[in-house]
């Protein structure tokens, strides 16, 4: 342990001011706040994203990159994606010095391991994706001391699907970092049963148990369902069962087609989805393959993220050789000896393809749901929950791309988002230890990376009246768009201004209102508008 003089507290750092020193070899980011000062580490636990050019409102800091936060007083980690805790400094204040001591004083693993005493009580989580193990990891977090089982339908453990799309099937990410937890053994020191490749067949909510497709029955005392979205399929268009059809949803999904595309040089996607897009760009910037993106839309992402965004994303990929046929759709699939060959559309072109992915987007996974009495959305099928994720049943809940809540602000919602999920994973798994969170103080966040764009969202508009620009424009990849209804700001989207997107995430969470000329006006502070 050492302890190291930092200057005078009077004047090293301003109320609300953050600075990234470096001591001894440790990145350390120094806060005051209230006249208080903390050090906790410098990088986000997520990706190691700069916390310095975040944004600090009261005593949680939001990293820059893809917004988790975290407690300046504690490290501790409050919103995800990030998974663990930042490192912790005690700081104190001698002879009118801040005075700093390493080394970090909490290097404590959360809870682990089953308390004999407590071992009969029994949580089932039906789902290994983001919603599952974000729920597996809180149970632990907040005390729960009885046996947890995952299920998960593949056989992989649970993964960051995000890079699926993106670093990984350009083969710009190390296969390692896939997994959420490096392997089982993570799971097992935390009395965690995995169960791999099990699919669940039927939920039977009057006497607490699941029905396994194997036959296996299991008795449940809470259950949270998290199973996610199956990607749709084009099951009806001529051809759809030759071989080199491919959806990108799993590992498995993103592993043969990285194989298939180190010989296959061109490729259709169908759908200008996030995940068609990211995957255009990713296998013709990665692995030099020729694409062609064939959508139902006049312009990418329009009824998401509106034209003028839409077109500057189109444009960048054109730039760098991908072309679109956008108002087509598909006819039927072209073979020959059993494999896909082309890609026929309903104008009569034909597109060349050795490989297809389809993204066409996904619809919920509760096929087994249909007869276990739980209350079902009549559209979609998803799951009906409350605002703290409590399904019809009390001892059910259900969180991720299934679950579907009225969000207090534009009414009943289903969000596909991955931090969306991982928040639903953790508030529900606090509400099954007894808490009641809502869903209602989080915002929805996502991000994509495409060529050299990075664009974040915060927030959920399904509709707008106006989209409110400062800065710049989207056709200069420099600007943040304010999406409003009836006057009230809704949503925002951005590139190259990641300290105001983290802004605008605390302005929504705090339901702060903005006038049309504060979102206009560039000189209006957000991110101090968000600390007051």
């Amino acid at each position: 342990m050492s302890t190291h003089h930092l200057g005078l507290a009077s004047s090293l750092l301003q109320d609300g001011d953050m600075k990234r020193i470096e001591v001894d070899g440790n990145n350390v980011l120094l806060v005051r706040q209230q006249g208080t000062y903390y050090a906790v580490g410098a990088d986000c636990s997520h990706y190691g994203g700069p916390l310095a050019e975040g944004v600090l409102s009261g005593h949680t800091v939001m990293c820059p990159w893809h917004h988790a936060c975290f407690d300046i007083r504690t490290g501790h980690r409050v919103e995800p994606p990030a998974l663990n805790d930042i490192p912790h400094f005690p700081v104190t204040i001698e002879d009118g010095q801040v005075v700093l001591t390493l080394p970090q004083d909490n290097e404590v693993e959360p809870p682990d391991g089953i308390n004999p005493a407590v071992a009969p009580r029994h949580f089932v989580i039906i789902g290994g994706g983001a919603a599952g193990n974000a729920a597996v990891e809180e149970l632990r977090r907040c005390g729960f001391k009885g046996k947890i089982t995952l299920f998960n339908s593949t056989p992989a453990l649970p993964i960051d699907r995000p890079n699926l799309s993106k670093e990984y099937l350009a083969g710009q990410a190390d296969p390692a970092w896939i997994p959420l937890r490096g392997d089982m053994h993570w799971y097992r020191s935390r009395g965690v049963v995995l169960q791999l490749g099990m699919t669940v067949d039927k939920v039977n909510v009057q006497a607490h148990t699941i029905h396994l497709i194997n036959g296996a029955i299991l008795h449940y005392e809470k259950l949270l369902l998290a199973t996610g979205g199956l990607p749709r399929q084009l099951t009806t268009t001529p051809g759809n069962d030759l071989q080199g059809i491919f959806a990108l949803r799993t590992l498995e999904d993103a592993d043969k087609i990285i194989a298939v595309a180190q010989t296959g040089k061109r490729a259709v996607i169908i759908g200008a989805s996030f995940i068609g897009m990211e995957a255009a760009a990713s296998l013709a910037g990665g692995r030099g393959v020729d694409v062609t993106v064939v959508g139902l839309e006049r312009v990418p992402f329009d009824r998401i993220l509106g034209e003028d965004i839409g077109r500057a994303f189109q444009a960048e990929h054109e730039a760098h050789g991908v072309k679109f046929r956008l108002n087509s759709e598909v006819a039927r699939f072209v073979g020959s000896s059993g494999r896909v060959t082309g890609v026929e559309l309903k104008s009569g072109e034909t597109l060349p393809a050795d490989f297809v992915v389809v993204g066409v987007g996904v619809r919920p996974a509760t096929d087994f749901l249909r007869d276990s009495g739980l209350k079902l959305h009549e559209r979609d099928q998803s799951v009906l929950v409350s605002d703290t994720l409590q399904t019809s049943d009390p001892d059910v809940f259900a969180a991720g791309d299934i679950a579907r809540w009225d969000d207090g602000k534009t009414g009943s919602v289903r969000i596909e988002h991955w931090r969306t999920a991982e928040q639903q994973g953790i508030v529900a798994a606090n509400n099954m230890f007894g808490e009641s969170e809502s869903m209602r103080g989080h915002v929805p966040f996502f991000w994509t990376n495409q060529w050299d764009i990075a664009l974040r969202y915060v927030g959920h508009a399904e509709k707008w009246d106006d989209i409110i620009y400062r800065y710049g424009t989207p056709e200069k990849k420099d600007f943040v768009a304010f999406y409003v209804h009836n006057g009230n700001l809704l949503a925002a989207a951005g590139m190259n201004h990641d300290a105001d997107m983290d802004a605008i995430e605390f302005i929504l969470r705090a339901d702060k209102p903005l006038t049309a000329d504060q979102m206009r006006d560039a000189t209006f502070d957000l991110a101090a508008y968000a600390a007051k």
